[in-house]
């Protein structure tokens, strides 16, 4: 039995890391002379964070559109041309001309125009734009938030697990030195002619000792590789003398409120649920603008035109057409601008709420699915503090078993077999009891990337509030460095 709790134990551990082996750590014979806390990893992984570089630049990517959208408003088209070229030359009138075609003869000539179109009623194609692109905005930097929570989740379940792997170890090593203590007085009551010592008491002290021994290498390599991925994480490199500070797993003191406060606030902080909450606000306010589509826009345009030519005669008939000498303007006018191309209006239309009606699909199954996830991790850390509790008991108890059978052992009135159930018991009590210790803190990590915060005890305080069409979106991630 001792042999399958200790490779179960062993399997728990080192077979979560992927990513690196023993052979590829270069952190062996490289001195950690920098251990950091568990908050610090948290800040040093958000800052460095790759995933969270691309999300910055996304909201800043659709802040840009924003202000893109909110310009659109005034004068949207407002062009100025300066064209300099050469022209035939030209003299006399319509009527009578010294010149004929001849290309022989060039002069210089400079245009000056200038364009603009000012819209005055659009039945809201503007507003909406302007709506649209502020919730595309919202929607981005839920999108930034939620890869924040998942990354701080992240750090938190390596750290804990490095943790775990070393507080197992050192059951391991305390137990192996238990055997190691049982055999030499075991071989030394043997020696002073102990006949309840057999043989056979031997050979399971040190089959017990050699199963207990040849894990501890295991457990090993895989906090040295766990170690390593939490280095790269936090923006380190491979090797680098970063270690961590605890050396033992204590559950994390958080006092839980009742599920019912976290589902009250889910709405409200969940960067999944603002995510799809503003996507179809988004939706909304697109759909709005296509329909809009389908009316006339009143606009004012205006316009201004000048070109001299000095070697051609300005034309003074305002029926002579004269492309190189003129002045036209400046001048404004009442336009109404109507695509009549309806049938393209209303398949734009019909995708646009099918799309609503996709979001809107979404949604519904966000708001149930996100509230199992919460319900789901909140009774995790429930059952797991339920279990740290039970389990200290437990180790406790072992702990007295243990040192009751060594003594007894040591005084000649207790067996081998005594000590090799007591060992046993105790690493493997011991060992379920932090297992359940990471099992709490990680359901801990999980309910506050649900809720949007880096950790319970300010879950539900920040809530990101709802940009309005003519104010920049608050608050937003600082832009990535460089």
């Amino acid at each position: 039995m001792l042999r399958e709790v200790v490779r179960a134990v062993a399997i728990l551990i080192t077979g979560f890391w992927l990513p690196w082996s023993a052979s590829q750590s270069r952190a062996a014979g490289v001195p950690r002379s920098q251990k950091l806390g568990l908050d610090e990893y948290v800040a040093r992984a958000v800052e460095a964070a790759p995933e969270l570089d691309v999300a910055r630049w996304a909201v800043l990517s659709q802040q840009a559109d924003l202000q893109k959208a909110r310009a659109s408003s005034f004068l949207p088209e407002f062009t100025a041309t300066n064209t300099f070229g050469f022209a035939r030359r030209a003299r006399g009138t319509v009527l009578e001309s010294p010149d004929t075609v001849d290309t022989r003869a060039f002069g210089p000539f400079n245009r000056v125009e200038i364009q603009l179109v000012q819209p005055l009623f659009t039945w809201g194609k503007i507003t909406s734009g302007i709506e649209a692109a502020t919730h595309a905005v919202g929607v981005k930097i839920a999108e930034h938030d939620g890869v924040e929570a998942a990354v701080v989740e992240q750090t938190k379940t390596l750290y804990y697990n490095i943790v775990l792997a070393r507080s197992v170890r050192g059951i391991l090593e305390e137990t192996r030195d238990g055997f190691d203590d049982a055999l030499e007085t075991a071989r030394e009551r043997r020696e002073d002619g102990d006949v309840d010592i057999t043989e056979i008491d031997l050979l399971y002290l040190r089959v017990g000792r050699a199963e207990i021994a040849k894990e501890i290498p295991k457990l090993v390599a895989g906090e040295t590789a766990a170690l390593e991925a939490l280095r790269v994480l936090a923006g380190g490199e491979p090797g680098s003398p970063l270690d961590v500070r605890d050396g033992l797993l204590d559950p994390e003191e958080v006092a839980l409120a009742p599920v019912e406060h976290y589902l009250a606030e889910l709405y409200d902080v969940s960067p999944a649920w603002r995510q799809i909450e503003q996507g179809v606000e988004a939706q909304v306010d697109e759909l709005s603008r296509t329909e809009a589509e389908y009316f006339p826009d009143l606009l004012f345009t205006g316009y201004f035109g000048y070109s001299y030519a000095p070697d051609r005669d300005r034309q003074l008939n305002p029926f002579a057409w004269d492309q190189f000498n003129f002045l036209r303007g400046p001048g404004g006018f009442l336009t109404v601008r109507w695509p009549l191309n309806f049938h393209i209006t209303a398949t734009k239309v019909q995708k646009a709420r099918a799309e609503l009606g996709h979001l809107e699909a979404r949604r519904r199954q966000a708001r149930q699915g996100l509230a199992v996830e919460l319900v789901s991790a909140y009774e995790g850390a429930v059952e797991n503090r339920k279990a740290v509790e039970d389990l200290e008991d437990g180790r406790k108890a072992g702990r007295a078993i243990l040192t009751l059978s060594v003594t007894n052992f040591d005084l000649a009135i207790g067996d081998a077999r005594e000590i090799l159930n007591a060992l046993g018991n105790y690493a493997r009590v011991s060992s379920s009891y932090y297992e359940a210790v990471r099992d709490y803190n990680v359901a801990l990590a999980r309910l506050a990337r649900v809720l949007g915060a880096h950790d319970l005890r300010n879950a539900g305080i920040a809530v990101t509030r709802e940009v309005g069409p003519d104010e920049d979106p608050d608050p937003a991630p600082a832009p990535p460095p460089g």
